[in-house]
């Protein structure tokens, strides 16, 4: 099936999947303007245009267009007009109708939002595509997505040496051809960002219309005022002045807009009349060389993992130091955004512990599907990790870059939750340090501080479709609603002992990353916790009167090893999942994770655990030799 390309002003035979979420711009229009409540602008910008359509009725020329533009300035740079009107020009036939002509002047408006899930959204993507799709072949190519970056950084003050690599990087994450799919998908999943600014004018034409008049007016009042009048023939097009809330920082900026910054011969306009809607070094973060790493990281691993020989295992380096300090960065301003409880939607994957043990994660991934674009299931897949990402495996500082990298590169998709060991006291002494050591020498302490400190703003908790909580230990006896996980300040620190002092939040902290169930269902309340006296047990009257409380099904929680990879608790209602296999080369246990899916038509959930057996993978070099202490007795429920 093929999209009706001349309509776009583009060649024939270009298919759906080639332009994927692509909506008829007539029916875009139609609901932009119910959305922004446009009507009666939309009249006024249809009675300028049947004013000024002499040469063929029903329609602008290009000359009727420019003259418009000239006549009420809402863009500086003299090429802008005649650059939007080829843009426009939908037909390619020389004339605007009205429609081209009211959609185009919508979009471009620096009133209109840029909310990507929206009419008025979707109508910018599309016309930001067309502009920045020269060769009008329906892909951008890299020299295009490249001008696009560079045109997103000279907006930022950025430097844009880098707006190549960068495009190169983001190219290579979709197979297909670059085309309106990927570079909506792109900047919905935030890997493209800074498209706002893009193809604006510096004033809303109306606004312009209406500046004109009233320069006029006050014009005519001074005439007036000499015993003369002058009729004001736009009075009939200013309107109401134009009154609907700005939506945030989209609204249209003063005389400082720009600041100093020169337009590139062919920037549109866009640009120029808005300030960036993100901060400077979130957009490093997203454009800069945090995704280039991390791009780079996630496919070097998907290569390695699949080939037959294992040498690289002993002799693994994925990143420098400075790039881990790019990574670190990145991620704690993505983490710093959101809650300590986190909202996660159906469907999901949910893995356990994973303790340093790159090579069981890379197993999992390899069997079941990569949190990736190139050979996984990121387009329609959620990942939480509940975690201990760090200590007692060979590989701590892998298995974190590799996490980091990719929330780096879908931060929507993929949600890191805080375990017990993502704490200084105690990856100082089971492995996280001396692997940093290890793996950066000199740098090896800046390292793991820079890490923890990345650690401090995990959030503690993830709920899954408002139905199964997802944490690292328990709910403890401090916990009884999910909104005493939600809003406690970040940077997290966790208390290192209980006493007349400790608060309350501190101790919902250290149940929700230490507490355990207690031995089976048949010991019910709270009791010590062989662990210390910092948490508890609870029993399974506590998990069944936690989720009636708070209307859930499932409590899904980690840190213990299970003789199968998973094991139930509280008739059902409470789920462990540890997802390395053979603990510490002692336990001889199978590695899970859980897959969560809602059936949208019958409402039901579903949850199964994918495994990996004990031996499948060759742990014997995975987990230290040297431990510590001995690892924790695994969980053996006894009726």
């Amino acid at each position: 099936m093929s999209v009706p390309a001349r309509a776009l002003g583009l060649q024939e035979g270009y298919s759906q999947e080639q332009w994927g979420p692509w909506c008829s711009f007539g029916m875009l229009v139609q609901q932009a303007v119910a959305e922004l409540s446009w009507q009666e602008n939309a009249a006024q910008v249809i009675k300028l245009f049947k004013e000024h359509s002499k040469k063929k009725e029903g329609y602008l020329s290009k000359d009727e267009f420019v003259t418009i533009l000239q006549r009420y300035p809402c863009c500086k740079e003299t090429h802008y007009p005649s650059a939007f009107f080829e843009l426009f020009d939908r037909n390619e036939d020389g004339y605007l109708s009205e429609s081209d002509f009211l959609g185009g002047m919508l979009a471009v408006s620096p009133l209109t939002p840029h909310k990507l899930d929206s009419p008025s959204g979707q109508l910018r993507m599309q016309f930001i595509f067309l502009y920045y799709d020269q060769n009008r072949n329906g892909r951008l190519e890299v020299e295009e997505v490249a001008t696009m970056i560079e045109h997103i950084q000279q907006l930022h003050g950025e430097s844009h040496s880098s707006a190549m690599v960068d495009a190169k990087a983001l190219v290579s994450l979709y197979s297909g051809p670059f085309g309106f799919a990927a570079f909506y998908d792109a900047a919905q999943q935030r890997m493209l960002n800074g498209t706002a600014p893009l193809l604006r004018t510096q004033q809303d034409l109306l606004e312009a219309v209406r500046r004109q008049a009233n320069d006029q007016n006050e014009s005519g009042a001074r005439l007036a005022s000499n015993g003369s009048t002058k009729e004001d023939p736009l009075a009939s097009l200013a309107g109401p002045p134009n009154t609907r809330a700005n939506d945030g920082n989209l609204g249209p900026l003063g005389n400082n807009a720009t600041g100093n910054l020169q337009p590139h011969p062919s920037l549109p306009s866009a640009a120029l009349s808005r300030p960036p809607s993100r901060s400077r070094s979130e957009y490093r973060r997203d454009q800069g060389g945090a995704q280039a790493i991390a791009l780079r990281v996630v496919r070097s691993l998907m290569d390695l993992s699949g080939e037959n020989g294992a040498g690289w295992r002993s002799n693994l380096n994925l990143v420098t130091a400075r790039e881990l300090v790019v990574l670190c960065d990145a991620v704690v301003d993505l983490l710093r955004q959101e809650d300590s409880l986190v909202e996660v939607a159906f469907p999901c994957r949910v893995y356990g512990d994973i303790h340093g043990q790159l090579l069981d994660l890379l197993e999992f991934f390899n069997a079941f599907s990569w949190p990736d674009k190139r050979k996984g299931d990121i387009f329609s897949m959620n990942y939480v990790f509940l975690g201990d990402f760090v200590d007692r495996g060979a590989y701590s500082c892998d298995v974190i870059t590799l996490l980091f990298s990719i929330k780096v590169l879908y931060p929507c998709k993929i949600f890191l939750v805080r375990g017990n060991h993502e704490d200084r006291l105690m990856n100082v002494n089971y492995g996280f340090h001396a692997d940093c050591a290890r793996k950066f020498g000199r740098d090896g302490d800046d390292m793991w501080e820079r890490v923890n400190d990345v650690f401090e703003f995990l959030p503690i908790s993830a709920v899954v479709g408002g139905e199964i909580l997802c944490i690292h230990g328990g709910i403890g006896d401090s916990i009884n609603l999910l909104d005493d996980l939600r809003g406690i300040p970040k940077p997290i620190q966790v208390a290192c002992e209980i006493n007349e002092r400790t608060t309350r939040q501190d101790r919902m902290v250290l149940d929700a990353l230490w507490s355990d169930p207690t031995e089976n269902d048949q010991v019910l309340g709270v009791h010590m916790s062989p662990r210390g006296k910092n948490t508890c047990r609870f029993g399974p009257d506590r998990v069944k009167e936690f989720n009636k409380r708070n209307s859930l099904k499932l409590i899904i929680r980690a840190h213990e090893c299970v003789q199968h990879g998973y094991e139930y608790f509280a008739a059902g209602q409470l789920l462990t999942v540890f997802s390395a296999t053979n603990y510490c080369n002692q336990h001889d246990n199978d590695g899970a994770m859980v897959v969560l899916v809602k059936d949208e038509r019958t409402g039901e959930l579903v949850e199964h655990a994918q495994v990996i057996k004990s031996g499948i993978v060759d742990t014997s070099y995975g987990w230290n030799d040297q431990q510590f202490r001995a690892p924790s007795p695994m969980r053996r429920t006894s009726y």
